[in-house]
């Protein structure tokens, strides 16, 4: 009987921490972080909860790009993919995508397949505001100098990190 009164609570603690997880139909953000890894908003630690008890994690992401002389702040959203903790810090996968790209010369803004290969941008992103990733060299980016490829493989990004709201 005792056996099955703590399975109890365990299981209404756990489905409370992950805030429905699995009927989900919105996403809260717990956690903000500029490029440098410096807090802006939430609780790490309470990242780190949901992290370990095996919450479903969003991770959003802003970088700056300058398209050719103009300043372009891109933000996108995915699900963290293979997620770790190491030192502190949480770290999510990003699961591969078809490379794309961003029109930001062309009205109205879009955005466009710049590879008609699968999974040819993979990505780790951090809470310490690294983004490093790793793709298929299109044509266009054969033009590009060995630096600024390399520039393109590790970036500082501005974060956030986000868990399931039950509804």
């Amino acid at each position: 009987m005792k056996t099955v009164l703590l399975l109890c609570i365990a299981s209404v603690f756990w489905a409370n921490l992950c805030e429905g997880q699995g009927s989900a139909s919105s996403y809260h953000v717990v956690y903000e972080a500029d490029r440098h890894g410096n807090r802006i908003s939430g609780d790490l630690d309470q990242l780190i909860d949901h992290v370990e008890n095996g919450c479903p994690i969003r991770v959003g992401w802003e970088l700056e790009t300058l398209w050719p002389d103009t300043m372009v702040l891109l933000s996108h959203w995915t699900d963290g993919g293979f997620i770790t903790l190491s030192r502190g810090q949480v770290f999510a996968q990003i699961r591969g995508i078809f490379g794309q790209g961003s029109a930001h010369i062309s009205a109205p803004p879009g955005v466009f397949l710049s590879s008609n290969q699968p999974n040819s941008w993979v990505a780790v992103v951090g809470t310490d505001g690294v983004l490093r990733s790793k793709f298929h060299l299109d044509d266009w980016m054969k033009e590009l100098s060995p630096e600024e490829l390399k520039s393109m493989e590790t970036m500082k990004v501005r974060t956030k990190w986000a868990v399931p709201v039950h509804e």
